[in-house]
Order: structure tokens, then sequence, then C-alpha cells
């Protein structure tokens, strides 16, 4: 039996509705109308639809018609689509619905296309659709293996393509300083780089990139520890220069100016990045229990241990973050932060319950369902401590856990997050696409929308229509 190519939509919308019998021929898709407002789309439209074999002209006129509109009723990020035989009408609630729209299109033109463009056809009917969370994420992380901007920007276009709209870009970490621009330039660049760096203007070019398809790009710099690929550079910031390890000396009275100018300039780079990443994750307390600097500062703050004064030195800042107009995102550590303060939880499914508690508001990465450098079969290169995470693992994951009447409004949404200790370069494409749908479903659909068998039904069809290698194509 034929599907329903309508019914082959990855992440399942709210609600798909066949009209009667009938189906509309894609050949007879004459012309491609968009207004002036959108007129993006009407071209990339037509550039789709002539990867199908589907020749579709610019322009109002005579004929079958796919036509695209903006509805404000529909509501952010929301998009309709209706199919008849006058052709196909794409409608979306801002231009991310138009764009999400034109995304679910191309999934249902490629299901219509399997037996070739002659027989292709979709059925009659109307689609709706919504998303759950405002927060669908994704993080990348190239400070352990270096991602080129070109790929970076495939990473983009395939989460845009699913309907995920935040790539949190992990540019700091122990095995190299990738942001390198600006105040650290010359000394990270010649001492800890391996593998490449991010210049200012590569920088500016991906949150470009990632606005054309509705991305917002929120940049981590992660202190205090995870900082050796700045420590290496800058060894007058570590307790002991002689021995400097991965954590930032937090009784030197230069520390926290050093990083608010980093952070200042990051700010700078990324205008439009309403949130800004400060790590603040797995710093050790050996080479704090030892520097005389890290325990007088301890004691003049009146602090009872060095755990008190990490927490406060992470506090200024995301008051600094605050003060300019940002709002700050930290890693859950079990030690609170003020309420206008997004805490990231991933070391348990409960993490989010305290910080909600406390008034902050979360992100739920918690890395038994969400961390995408676990391999999805065991025979794939991992860490010995890591387990198999298949995609029916992610698939089941419900943000919300149980508790969705206590934590909804507070809970921004999902987060996957691949690091990449064992995922070169070449590998990023092959760790994300078996999972990506997968997650996607789950940070974009409602629960009562959600089926497994069906979600692989779909998965299996777009596969055999080639909408996998089509994902791989895009840059």
């Amino acid at each position: 039996m034929k599907d329903c190519a309508l019914k082959c939509i990855i992440p399942a919308p709210v609600s798909v509705k066949i009209s009667g019998t009938g189906s509309f021929p894609l050949r007879e898709l004459k012309k491609v109308h968009a207004p002036a407002n959108l007129t993006r789309f009407g071209t990339e439209a037509q550039e789709m639809l002539s990867g199908f074999g589907i020749a579709a002209a610019a322009g109002p006129g005579s004929g079958s018609e796919l036509r695209f509109a903006l509805d404000p009723s529909l509501g952010a990020e929301s998009w309709r689509m209706q199919v008849d035989k006058d052709g196909i009408a794409l409608s979306g609630g801002d231009e991310a619905g138009v764009f999400y729209a034109l995304q679910a299109l191309t999934q249902v033109v490629a299901a219509a296309s399997c037996d070739g463009p002659l027989t292709a056809s979709v059925e009659y009917g109307i689609v709706q659709d919504s998303p759950r969370f405002s927060w669908r994420g994704f993080m990348l992380d190239p400070a352990r293996h270096f991602q080129s901007v070109k790929t970076v920007k495939r990473v983009i276009r395939m989460m845009a393509a699913h309907r995920l709209n935040v790539l949190h870009w992990h540019l700091t970490d122990n095995q190299g300083w990738r942001y390198g621009t600006g105040i650290v330039t010359e000394k990270a660049s010649r001492n800890t780089l391996t593998g490449g760096s991010y210049s200012k203007a590569d920088l500016q070019e991906i949150a470009a990139f990632a606005k054309k398809y509705y991305v917002a790009v929120v940049p981590e710099i992660d202190v205090p520890g995870h900082s050796r690929g700045l420590i290496q550079a800058y060894p007058e910031l570590a307790c002991d220069p002689a021995d400097p390890g991965s954590e930032l000396c937090l009784g030197r009275a230069e520390t926290l100016p050093f990083l608010k100018r980093i952070f200042g300039e990051l700010m700078e780079i990324f205008p439009d990045s309403r949130y800004i990443h400060f790590g603040g994750d797995e710093a050790e307390m050996k080479h704090w229990e030892k520097c005389p600097r890290c325990l007088a500062a301890m004691k003049e703050h009146g602090f009872k241990n060095l755990r008190e004064l990490e927490n406060h030195f992470m506090r200024e800042l995301t008051h600094f973050a605050v003060e300019k107009g940002r709002t700050p995102i930290v890693w859950g550590t079990g030690t609170p932060f003020p309420e206008d303060t997004v805490v990231q939880a991933w070391l348990d499914i409960r993490e989010p319950a305290k910080h909600i508690a406390n008034g902050n508001r979360c992100i739920m990465s918690v890395h038994t369902s969400y961390y995408f450098d676990y391999p999805a079969d065991l025979s794939e290169p991992h860490e010995s401590w890591m387990f198999a995470l298949p995609a029916e693992s992610v698939y089941m994951a419900d943000p919300y856990v149980i508790w969705e009447s206590d934590w909804k409004g507070a809970l921004l949404g999902p987060e996957a997050c691949l690091w990449t200790e064992c995922v070169p370069e070449w590998r990023i494409i092959q760790k994300i696409l078996p999972r990506l749908g997968a997650y996607a479903e789950t940070a974009w659909s409602r629960p009562e929308n959600k089926d497994w068998h069906d979600f692989l039904r779909r998965r299996e069809k777009l596969r055999a229509a080639g909408y996998e290698d089509y994902l791989r194509s895009l840059e």
C-alpha cells in the first residue's frame, strides 16, 4: 500500500487531516508564488522541487501553484500546509514558521517522489503544527576535535531541517581554545591550539548563517574549570604557574576582570545572542586547596568552603551578563544561582526540580538521554564508561520526565549534546544524523502525536526516498 506523503513528516506535526480520496500530481505544479517579503522561500522551493525533477516557474500566473503567506494568527514558529486541486499553500505565523513549512514540504515531496516525478502526488489535506518547546537545542563541541566553518554550517542546516532552533557552541575546554580572536588571539594560537580556531570573521559568518535558518547561537566559554586551554597561554591566571592544572585561580584579583573582557568581546561578536553560557562544571579543588590566594579569598568573604567561593566567582560573571542585557546559563553543579540564571541540567532526571524550586529556568540535557557522544551502537568508538544510546532511547525520553505540571513554564526545553573526545570532524554527521530525527520529535512534537513504530515507518520511507542523502548535501 502506498504511504500517504502527508503522513511522512518528521518531527510529527500536531495534526494531519486527509480530505477525501483525491491527490495533487506534483508534475502539475507550474508556479511558485511568494510575496515580496517571502521571496527567499520561493527561490528555495524552486531549487528543492528542481532537485526532485519538478519544474516550477517563479511568480503568479495560470496553472497550479505553490503559494506562501504569513498568518500571524498561527503563532510563533507555527505553520500550516494545505493541499487541494489548486496546488499547495504554505503559511507560517512568522518567517520561521514559513521556513518550517517548507522543510516539511521537502519531506512530503521526497516521500511522494519515491517512484519518480511522473507519478508523484500528494493527498488533499491540511497539516497544522506548532512546537511543544521554545528551546530545541543542540550542543556542538569543537574544543576536543575542531570542526571547520563548513561542517558547522552543515550541522546548523540539518538542525533547521528538523526544526531545532538553538546551537550551543562549546568553544573552549582543556584540549583547546577555539575562540581565536581579540584578547587571547596571539598567545592562545601559539601555545594551545591544535587543529584550528575560529577568527572573528568565522564566528560572525556562523552567526549570520544560523540566523538565516532561525537558529540562535549560544556561545560558551567554560570557566573556572575546563580551562587548561586558556591557562597554558596565560599561566599567570593559575594558582601555581609551575603546576597550572585546569582551574583558574579564584583568588587572583586579575582573573575576573580578564574574563569579563573576554565575555564582553564575545557579546560584541554575537550581538543577537540573548544567552551566554559560562560553563561552571566539574572544577577540581586540589589546586585551590593549596593556593594561599584562594584560601585568603574564602576567608575574606566568610565562606565555609571553596565551593562557596567558586559559586561567588560564577555569580559575579552571571551578574556581568545581566548588566550587559544578556541571560546567563551555567551547567548544573548542585549549587544555587540567582533566578535570572538558566541552569542546564545534565546529571540526573530529577536535577531540574531543585533549580526550578529555586526560581531558575532550566534546560534538560541529562546525559542518559541526550548525549550524542554516547554510541548509538556499541561497535562505535567510545569511552569505556559509556553505554549505548540508540535512537529509541532518545525518542522515548520526555524532557518533563513525569513532572510536566510542576515544570511547565520553567523548563525551556531539551538540548542534545555532542562532546567530541572520541569524535573527529569526519565523524560528526555520522554521530548526529541517525538520531537527529528521534531527538527532533522529542523536542518538537507532543507526546500524544508520538509513536515509535510510526516514527520508524516515516524514517524508513524518507531514507528510501533519499532524504538523508539530501540532508548530507546541504550547506
